[in-house]
Parts: C-alpha cells; sequence; structure tokens
C-alpha cells in the first residue's frame, strides 16, 4: 500500500508585472483525476506549506476554461466536495512525515507560482524527499515547487542539466497570460540549469526519470500519475 502526499499551495493571490493580482488556486483536473488513481492503490495526504486551505482556480471548474465537458466539471465538483476537510485542514509541510511517505506529487494551477517556488517549508519537504529517494511528480505550474531548491549559494541545483517540462511559454501565451506575469515558468526553470523540453500547446507530454517525472499541462496530469505509480512497484 502506498502512501502519496499532494503538496498544494495555499496562496490565493498571483501577483502581475504591473502590481496588481489575480485570483489563484490548484487546477482541479490537475489533482481530481490523479488523487482518484493514487486512492485506488493506497492513502493520499494533502499539504501545504502552511497548513492554511488550498484554494481551487475557480476557471478550472468552468467548462469553457476547462475545455471539459459539464459534466466531467460536475463530477469535479463533487468530488472536491467530499475532500472539502482534508483541502481546508491540510497538514502543514513542516510537520509531514516524509519517512512514510512513498511519492510526491504537485498539481498546478497559478498558486505554485505565488508560493512553492520560494517556501522554506517546500524547500525542506522536496530536500528530504530528494535525500530519501522517493520519487517527486510535477504537473503543469506545479514545477514551481523544484525551484525551491535553487539556491546557487548553496551549490547546484538538483536538476541541473535535467530534462523538465512544465507549462509552456507558448501556452501563456494562448491564454493570454505571457504579457501579464513578473516572470514565467519556463524561462526560470531554463535559468535554473534545466534543459527544459516542450510539446506543441495542450498536448500531453510527459517526461520521465528515475526519481522525477513532469507534464506539460493539463492533458498530461493522468499520465503523470501514472508513471509516479510505476516508479513505487
Amino acid at each position: 500500500m502506498t502512501k502519496i502526499a499532494i503538496l498544494l499551495a495555499s496562496a490565493g493571490a498571483l501577483p502581475l508585472a504591473d502590481g496588481s493580482s489575480q485570483p489563484c488556486g490548484f487546477w482541479a483536473e490537475e489533482l481530481v483525476g490523479p488523487w482518484r488513481l493514487f486512492a485506488d492503490r493506497g492513502e493520499v495526504v494533502v499539504t501545504t506549506p502552511d497548513g492554511d486551505a488550498a484554494p481551487v482556480e475557480e476557471a478550472s471548474l468552468v467548462p469553457e476554461s476547462a475545455s471539459l465537458s459539464r459534466e466531467e466539471c460536475d463530477r469535479m465538483v463533487a468530488f472536491l466536495d467530499e475532500h472539502a476537510g482534508e483541502l481546508k485542514t491540510p497538514e502543514a509541510a513542516d510537520r509531514l512525515d516524509m519517512s512514510t511517505v512513498d511519492g510526491v506529487y504537485v498539481p498546478g494551477g497559478y498558486a505554485p507560482m505565488a508560493q512553492l517556488h520560494n517556501h522554506r517549508a517546500v524547500t525542506t519537504l522536496l530536500g528530504e524527499a530528494r535525500q530519501a529517494g522517493t520519487p517527486i511528480a510535477t504537473v503543469c505550474h506545479g514545477a514551481a515547487a523544484l525551484l525551491s531548491l535553487y539556491e546557487p549559494a548553496s551549490g547546484p541545483w538538483p536538476f541541473t542539466g535535467q530534462e523538465l517540462t512544465c507549462f509552456s511559454d507558448a501556452e501563456e501565451d494562448t491564454v493570454g497570460m505571457a504579457g501579464k506575469l513578473s516572470w514565467t515558468l519556463e524561462r526560470a526553470l531554463v535559468g535554473a540549469g534545466a534543459e527544459y523540453r516542450c510539446a506543441a500547446p495542450w498536448a500531453e507530454h510527459v517526461l520521465e526519470h528515475p526519481g522525477l517525472i513532469t507534464g506539460q499541462n493539463p492533458a498530461s496530469s493522468t499520465g503523470v500519475a501514472r508513471a509516479l505509480l510505476r516508479q513505487l512497484c
């Protein structure tokens, strides 16, 4: 039986380049499908950096913006309602016993770019996972969490030279965010030393290596979850 820690952000606002901000949260499709797969194999624990509630990005529950049917969105809403307690009172990352965790999964939405890239508790959690050989899997903007381990003064980034993917700059452009963001995840990962790879916008794209799986966008979330579970066999 496996135990997967799902790392979410509790940030509810994303700062933008013009000094304003916009609401943010996790992207429902990237959370719900993988959570179901993980629960079929064992236990799921939800964690946020500070133990505060993890908000959902409301656009991810709207058929037009999520590119899903009304029925699919309704099923996601029902799932989130069923697990509202875990999302409202998650485990604080610095209180999570990583010796009991078999894998870490980080979904996207814009909230990771508001919090997970530079939070000390995330640095500690992912650092312990790396030290223990616990696989880490990210989807879309969830890869921002990997930047929490980028500390040039302390030595090379653990993922330097690694092939990684995340929500691409081309995809940011298609959703109208390229000119609004103060930084993009693709450029930040490249700047940290990653060998960034992407597919065409919105195509499923998963890169799997021992100990690290990354997915480009919502369409990649199920593939990432399955790859993570394969590494736990």
